[in-house]
């Protein structure tokens, strides 16, 4: 089994650029935040995804992490965990993948998608199917965008693997899939 691990600032078009980079080939994308998600729904913690951020204090937080985990662990075959470098709660930016868990899952590469951040609050803004109006405007994105750069360098000196950017540009999510899928080979 290889592990690969993508992240991205919410709205970047992380999860739209990942579905297209996998066609034709034989890798699953797990997403860390629906298993986490289908885990607190189970509890009776949450209603819908987004009140994960804002509901669930850190120690409880932390727990449904470890038992997502161990439903990743368990699938077989390779596997693109896609997820968030960092989690903005109310209390500051939560990372997305502790020690423990990253060294657990111990990647080939950490990618990170990013993108201009004012498309990436246009793209938050004009989302119905989210809520994510915690998530503010352009300085807020910038803030976020080099605050995850921060944790996937973290996140690759503890596990010794190669950190890869990918700009996912309006327009050309193709170009954006198309290095993606270049990680994959």
């Amino acid at each position: 089994m290889t592990i690969y691990i993508v992240t991205g600032t919410p709205g970047v078009g992380k999860t739209t650029v990942l579905n297209g980079a996998i066609k034709g080939t034989d890798i699953k994308i797990v997403t860390f935040g629906d298993i986490m998600f289908d885990i607190a729904r189970e509890e009776g913690l949450v209603k819908v995804k987004d009140e994960i951020r804002s509901k669930i204090g850190l120690e409880k937080y932390g727990k449904i992490q470890e038992k997502a985990l161990e439903r990743i662990v368990a699938m077989k075959g390779d596997i693109v965990v896609d997820t968030h470098a960092s989690m903005k709660k109310p209390e500051g930016y939560y990372p997305g993948l502790p020690e423990h868990i990253l060294k657990r899952l111990n990647p080939k590469v950490i990618v990170a998608i990013e993108a201009n951040p004012s498309e990436i609050a246009t793209r938050r803004k004009e989302d119905p199917t989210r809520h994510r109006a915690d998530f503010g405007g352009v300085e807020e994105t910038i803030e976020y965008q080099n605050i995850n750069r921060a944790f996937i360098i973290a996140y690759a000196a503890m596990v010794g693997c190669p950190v890869k950017i990918i700009v996912n540009e309006q327009g050309k999510m193709d170009k954006a899939a198309k290095e993606l899928r270049e990680v994959f080979k």
